[in-house]
């Protein structure tokens, strides 16, 4: 059976005095809770600076560094599932801390503190690396275990997670909580169903085994984007060889997802307008690439989706935390590809997303930054044969009042491409970063494989010439 246990840091100040905390801890035990996550600096005295610094910061600030925390957790019949503690308590005397974990029966250690640092230094990063790999060595020589999967990259790889599902494999996790945007959210399902698997994990993008069974994911969103907090797809690059692949099941599909757009009021404004082009992808996938006769329901959907990521832009461009904008564009991300408006429309074709994946496989181009210039290169090679349906999009989303629909297409995508400018996301491949003159060459067959695995090749007719053609356009 799984160990249910609260983390003491979320129970704010309920636990100020002995009869209060007494009172607390017997509703969780009566709540089915079996344990509880103490927090070093809760059950310490703290100074009256440390206290006051801790309560400006937003922290909880109570008196239960005063109380018998051995007998109060005793009395509640509860277990102490680990320790929480910071780096720097660890690299002072990680004998005290382990001593500590031990006299409350747990051999855990958990690290907290770690917005402090700034992941986007890459020297910063390896010397914290090698301070997190001391400080566990110092704890593991002491019988204590510290565990941490660090951070998750940009278009995750599979390389990456595997540590982690080695780390799963051996400490049998009950659940996994994936806290970020669809990197995270992805990784955290690769490494679910990897450390149930036998094999290679790789197996399953590949087509070569079935998922069958998964360690539970739940998300906390706080880049929204992917929708991958709602659908059970995951995107997992393999440097060895040198593909990035999706795959689906609704094995992946995570438990809980937890929604809430604080979360996303200190996401960049670039980030943010990535999310934008990403989430303006999903849409437009299944409403340009469908065939449908008559499905006025999923158009106005796509086309009303759009312009509410548009009005939201036009917002957070002035105010980053409108939180009436950042709660809709939330709302707005996961819908967007949750199989919800999608459903019944058939094979999607999925043509700005199959040449997007080669952008970030090659030159490790952010997800919706790749979308931005793949959408439009994907209008521009489709606006012949599909004039009709981009003039309706030009004409609801734009408010084009040309009546020539070719004339209205090509005005559209122009808007488009005015709009992208607008909130600073790339448009060529260039404005991406790409100026390697060889990137065709390496991305169309690339692009013409994901089209196989994704059974999209025969349908819509891809060749590697179609898929030069179209990277063409991303010039």
């Amino acid at each position: 059976m799984p160990t249910k246990a609260v983390q003491q840091f979320m129970l704010g100040t309920v636990l100020s005095n002995e009869n209060e905390a007494r009172q607390t801890l017997a509703a969780m035990k009566a709540a089915g809770y079996d344990g509880i996550e103490l927090c070093g600096f809760m059950i310490h005295p703290i100074g009256f600076m440390v206290r006051l610094l801790t309560k400006a910061a937003g922290m909880p600030v109570g008196k239960g560094g005063n109380l018998d925390w051995h007998a109060l957790v005793k009395e509640a019949g509860l277990q102490v599932v680990s320790l929480h503690t910071d780096l720097g308590s660890l690299e002072r005397d990680a004998k005290a801390v382990a001593d500590e974990a031990k006299s409350f029966g747990t051999k855990y250690v958990v690290i907290t503190g770690m917005y402090r640092f700034d992941y986007g230094d890459e020297a910063t990063m390896h010397d914290l690396a090698a301070r997190l790999n001391k400080a566990g060595a110092a704890l593991k020589a002491e019988g204590v275990e510290l565990l941490y999967h660090f951070g998750v990259k940009s278009n995750p790889t599979a390389e990456h997670a595997a540590p982690a599902i080695a780390l799963c494999k051996k400490e049998k996790p009950d659940v996994i909580i994936a806290l970020g945007g669809g990197s995270a959210m992805d990784e955290a399902k690769f490494i679910g169903v990897g450390a149930l698997y036998d094999g290679d994990p790789w197996d399953f993008p590949l087509g070569k085994a079935v998922i069958e069974k998964t360690i539970p994911v739940i998300t906390v969103v706080t880049i929204p984007a992917t929708s991958s907090e709602l659908n059970g797809t995951a995107v997992i690059t393999n440097e060895a060889l040198g593909r990035k692949d999706g795959f689906v099941n609704p094995v992946m599909k995570p438990v809980v997802s937890i929604l809430d757009p604080e979360l996303t009021y200190t996401i960049p404004i670039k980030q943010t307008a990535y999310s934008a082009a990403d989430i303006v992808s999903h849409l437009l996938e299944h409403y340009l690439g469908h065939t449908l006769p008559f499905a006025p329901y999923q158009d106005h959907f796509c086309q009303g989706g759009i312009r509410s990521i548009m009005d939201c832009m036009d917002r957070l461009l002035k105010d980053p935390q409108d939180p009436e904008a950042r709660g809709l564009m939330m709302w707005q991300a996961a819908f967007a590809w949750n199989g919800f408006y999608d459903c019944g429309m058939g094979l999607p074709n999925s043509n700005i997303h199959i040449l997007g994946h080669s952008l970030s496989n090659f030159y490790d181009t952010p997800h919706g930054a790749a979308m931005s210039v793949t959408i439009l290169a994907t209008m521009r090679y489709y606006l012949k044969e599909r004039a009709k349906k981009y003039a309706d999009f030009a004409r609801e989303v734009f408010k084009i009042e040309e009546k020539d629909d070719r004339k209205a297409a090509q005005a559209g995508i122009d808007a488009l491409e005015a709009w992208f400018k607008k909130i600073g996301t790339p448009t060529t491949l260039a404005e991406a970063g790409i100026t390697d003159p060889d990137a065709i060459d390496k991305m169309a067959p690339d692009a013409l494989q994901t089209a196989v695995a994704w059974g999209e090749k025969d349908a819509y007719g891809y060749t590697e010439q179609v898929m030069r053609e179209q990277f063409e356009l991303c010039k």
